[in-house]
């Protein structure tokens, strides 16, 4: 495994965590709002996230052209 996969798994299980935690607090008191004042911070946010989502579509699209099993 390479460190990109290795990478990916971290991302795979931080961004799993963060849905957990709020589905977790929807489910417990019935609703969860996010407010972000800071319009910068919320396109980094957003920007990050969908890097992290093309560098994830790109490590299994690389991995299934290698052939290993995923």
């Amino acid at each position: 495994m390479s460190i990109r996969v290795y990478f990916l798994a971290l991302s795979a299980l931080g961004m799993s965590a963060f849905l957990l935690l709020h589905f977790g607090l929807i489910l417990i008191y019935g609703q969860f709002l996010i407010f972000e004042s800071n319009l910068p911070v919320l396109i980094l946010e957003i920007g990050l996230t969908a890097a992290i989502m093309i560098f994830g579509f790109y490590c299994v699209i690389s991995e299934l052209k290698k052939g290993r099993n995923i």
